[in-house]
């Protein structure tokens, strides 16, 4: 019992990170007590080959490992909870023959956002824009994405790093980020590197939506450039513990904003208290589930930083 407590307390506090503090907690009859909390929390979703999210699985069937050590699993929770969302819409000249899809996947999934969610709205071009700040008022983010014109380069980089800046105040303790592009990026400052860093670093998951052209006619060069876009948003969704979702065409909307929706709210949360808790910087993090024909998705690193 005093397990599940501290893991509620400490998913108040930092998801997917180390929490090692005293927290207050009220109780019923206006007193309140101390508990010390020492866990880190490892947001996890799984899913069957096809994609759809699986929930209702026991705490037995994971395990977890940090730099290769097994690390007993002391809370568990399947609860659902709302989250803070940060959408990015690519805008730029790549995606001209791709907005609308794009538009209409967001605007999909502002329609399956929960009770208690919270959003901002960027769209990104030559330099970041941001449209709207964290806001309970998502349903105003369509007038948003009628007004989104296409148009010149790609700071797609930047703009997931402001968004992460800019989720900092998030309400809720599940932060996600969602980006709908074609991964393309030839106008930012910062380095991939630098923005896997910050990722990492301030524990939200990141959630990537490709959009793409079927092949047909275009150069070999041009095909090129966007498996290299795709691969990197697959990449920046593995390594924060989101899921990468590609959309071909319109028919293929409804089916990949449910999935998000689902992976957003419905999650595995697991605590562990580290064996070895005096090392500092990045750590590694693996979970494993025993279950074949599954996929898990769970960040790979997190950062402890010094008491």
């Amino acid at each position: 019992m005093a397990s599940y407590a501290c893991l509620t307390i400490a998913a108040l506090l930092l998801p997917g990170g180390i929490c090692s503090a005293q927290v207050p907690v009220n109780q019923p009859d206006g007193a309140s007590i101390r508990v010390d909390v020492d866990l880190v929390l490892v947001p996890v979703t799984v899913t069957d080959r096809r994609g759809h999210v699986i929930s209702g699985l026991d705490q037995s069937r994971f395990r977890v490992f940090e730099e290769g050590v097994p690390q007993p699993i002391v809370a568990f929770s399947t609860e659902e909870l709302p989250a803070s969302i940060g959408m990015v819409l690519d805008v730029s000249g790549s995606m001209r023959p791709k907005l609308a899809t794009a538009r209409s996947l967001v605007s999909a999934l502002l329609k399956v956002t929960a009770t208690g969610d919270e959003a901002l709205f960027l769209k990104c071009a030559d330099r970041p824009g941001m449209q709207a700040e964290l806001t309970p008022d998502i349903a105003s983010f369509e007038n948003l994405l009628r007004a989104a014109v296409p148009g010149g380069w790609t700071a797609l980089v930047d703009s997931i790093y402001l968004t992460l800046d800019r989720m900092k105040p998030a309400r809720n303790s599940r932060k996600v980020v969602v980006v709908v592009s074609d991964g393309v990026d030839n106008h930012s400052r910062f380095t991939r590197r630098e923005l896997l860093s910050r990722a990492i670093e301030s524990e939200a998951q990141i959630f990537t939506v490709a959009t793409r052209d079927l092949p047909g006619t275009r150069k070999a060069v041009e095909l090129q450039e966007d498996n290299q876009g795709m691969a990197f948003l697959d990449d920046l969704a593995n390594a924060t513990g989101g899921v990468y979702f590609q959309v071909d065409s319109a028919d293929s909307i409804p089916a990949v904003a449910e999935r998000i929706s689902l992976a957003l709210h419905h999650q595995y949360l697991i605590g562990y208290r580290p064996t070895d808790a005096s090392r500092r910087g990045l750590r590694r993090i693996q979970v494993k589930l025993d279950l074949p024909d599954m996929r898990l998705y769970a960040r790979n690193a997190y950062f402890a930083a010094a008491p």
